[in-house]
């Protein structure tokens, strides 16, 4: 008989791996834990859902990983590693010859809020989303805290509803960790000029008398505010199990963690960036559906490649798609295409080599820019700001010897980053 595998978490990387391991050939047992009754997507939760509440739109396609038991509604609570088995609430065993971690990531909160006299949400849960799109039904004042890609989408969708909205971020522009200023420009003077009160360089300090008060004295009253302050990865289980993690369960390029037959896809994990060579969560639709596939053929195949692709993620903001890959920045940026059209790429350059690109309303240019980026191609600059160039049939060279970046060592030890994080502790 064939072992079982079971997997911990509900979303993409969870079904994207069950769905893997069947077509790479797994015969055995295949059991899933999700803490959540649906299996979804994350994605349309501050876009297209809010605007039609569709649920079905967003259900994952469960029937592309057959014959596999899945544990809706069923909270995993600890991991047994010296047994193999996985601790269910209630008591109930699993045991499995191997075991994957999907447990994904929760949202961040801010301290301070609980007081305020009217809701305060984040958005990461279905439930969460239903709420907010009651909420915004009846075009409410809206406060945004957090100038990342789900506070400009919901401030996008909020004010497509007809809400009155601030957006207040406590850097000095928007999206500063995943996009190159130029970009972080435009999407301010796009969401002002639909009517969003931006403020940059604005952070929480507190709540006084009903009102929110921001760090240069501000004071903001409404009727709703909604927190996107990004993300710390639920990586307790992993931790509790003596598994070494760091906000995130540390895995090579096949999954595997420091713990003998255990694995870790999605967002919980903190995987080498084949571009800057470190340690990262990579938090994208993208990563966790292709981490998750290439990891579960890795458990059927010891001789699969190492998974190494190139981080890209998109939102939707008003009439703007935006898409991104590789590092948002390098030590040269040059413009493709005429910004004032619509339609432009902003492409990063380092030591001469192709090493990101953020297209906005350019597809076509995108798909190229980011095969370009995995192949470590190096344009001529005037090539790449020329917009008659054709990305996708210019024979650009690449580097003799070529291969994505190596980090300078593998993750650290279970006990030194178990007490590395125990010290900063979750999400800090």
């Amino acid at each position: 008989m064939e072992e079982v595998i079971v997997i911990v978490g509900g979303g993409l990387a969870a079904v994207s791996c069950a769905s893997a391991l069947r077509a790479a050939g797994h015969g055995g047992g295949i059991t899933v834990v999700a803490q959540e009754a649906e299996c979804y997507d994350r994605p349309p939760l501050s876009k297209a859902f809010q605007l039609d509440g569709d649920v079905e739109k967003i259900r994952l396609r469960l029937d592309r990983a057959p014959a596999v038991d899945w544990l809706r509604g069923t909270r995993a609570e600890s991991i047994d590693t010296s047994r193999g088995e996985v601790v269910l609430a209630g008591g109930r065993r699993l045991a499995y010859g191997r075991l994957v971690i999907a447990t994904g990531a929760v949202a961040r909160t801010l301290p301070g809020l609980e007081v305020a006299p009217f809701p305060v949400l984040t958005l990461r849960t279905i439930e969460e989303a239903q709420r907010i799109r009651s909420l915004l039904a009846a075009r409410p004042a809206v406060l945004v805290i957090g100038g990342g890609v789900i506070g400009l989408e919901l401030a996008a969708t909020a004010r497509r509803l007809g809400a009155q909205v601030t957006l207040v971020e406590a850097a000095p522009r928007l999206m500063s960790r995943n996009a190159p200023p130029a970009l972080s420009e435009l999407l301010a003077a796009e969401h002002r000029r639909m009517g969003v009160d931006v403020r940059l360089g604005a952070s929480f300090a507190g709540c006084h008398d009903g009102k929110i008060v921001l760090r240069d004295g501000t004071r903001w009253s409404g009727d709703l505010a909604i927190v996107g302050i990004g993300v710390r990865a639920d990586d307790e289980l992993a931790r509790a199990a003596g598994i070494a993690c760091d906000d995130g369960v540390f895995v090579d390029g096949h999954g595997r963690t420091t713990c003998p037959g255990i694995y870790a896809v999605g967002d919980v994990t903190r995987q080498r960036n084949p571009l800057s060579g470190r340690f990262e969560r990579i938090e994208t639709w993208s990563n966790a559906r292709d981490q998750a596939t290439a990891v579960a053929r890795a458990m059927m195949d010891p001789c699969a490649p190492a998974y190494a692709g190139v981080p890209w993620y998109w939102t939707e903001q008003y009439e703007l798609n935006v898409q991104v890959a590789g590092l948002p920045v390098g030590s040269e940026c040059i413009v493709r295409g005429d910004p004032l059209s619509g339609s432009f790429s902003l492409v990063q350059m380092e030591s001469g080599r192709l090493v990101g690109a953020a297209c906005v309303n350019s597809a076509r240019d995108f798909a190229a820019l980011r095969r370009l980026i995995g192949e470590g191609a190096s344009p001529p600059p005037e090539a790449l700001a020329d917009p008659a160039t054709d990305l996708r049939k210019a024979p650009f060279s690449t580097p003799r010897g070529f291969a994505p970046a190596r980090p300078a060592s593998d993750p650290p030890s279970s006990r030194a980053a178990s007490a590395r994080s125990g010290a900063r502790g979750p999400g800090s």
